[in-house]
């Protein structure tokens, strides 16, 4: 399905035509791809999985510097924790899909606890300043396969994975299901 929208900039206010086409995407199914670009050069774009699976869990334990290599398939709906760094990533409502690696979800994670921990130094939080440089201390060593930790990925829609021989997938309760964040608006009908 193709279709055109017309619709308001929301920079400059002009007319900006916004495409939607559904595509089949490999590992997370049927899509609906938006894109739109303005005169002014404001661009919006967004993929909405139009698919459910069954709900899922993947943990992979990494213990090597082979496994820095494996697949990281995360849709909008998926939660990323790194227990052994205290990390955990929640979708919320401008939350993207992305397919990566390891190396690739660790270098995400580790661009936002740059970033706090330089905000915790500026405004004098030692204890925060130097816990932010311990996670990235234990980050640069699990990139040379020095520091074995955990990345774990749950999803509620069931359109996340970890694609590694050593990943193990198990299925999430009704409890864990319910205390997910899908970082989307759901309509149950």
């Amino acid at each position: 399905m193709n279709l055109t929208t017309k619709n308001a900039c929301p920079v400059c206010s002009s007319e900006m035509d916004f495409n939607w086409e559904t595509k089949e995407i490999p590992h997370f199914g049927e899509a609906m791809i938006i894109a739109g670009v303005c005169c002014c050069g404001y661009r919006h774009s967004d993929t909405i999985l139009l698919s459910q699976k069954e709900p899922a869990r993947y943990t992979l334990t990494v213990t090597s510097i082979e496994d820095i290599d494996a697949r990281v398939i995360r849709s909008s709906s998926g939660t990323i924790r790194v227990p052994e760094l205290g990390i955990e990533v929640e979708p919320g409502p401008a939350s993207e899909a992305y397919v990566s690696n390891i190396e690739g979800v660790l270098n995400r994670i580790k661009g936002i606890v740059e970033f706090a921990t330089r905000s915790a130094c500026e405004a004098g939080d030692l204890e925060k300043t130097e816990h932010g440089n311990q996670i990235l201390e234990n980050m640069k060593m699990a990139l040379r396969g020095q520091f074995n930790l955990t990345v774990i990925i749950e999803d509620p829609m069931g359109n996340s994975a970890i694609v590694s021989e050593k990943a193990v997938r198990s299925a999430l309760t009704e409890e864990e299901i319910a205390g997910l964040k899908t970082g989307m608006i759901l309509l149950d009908i």
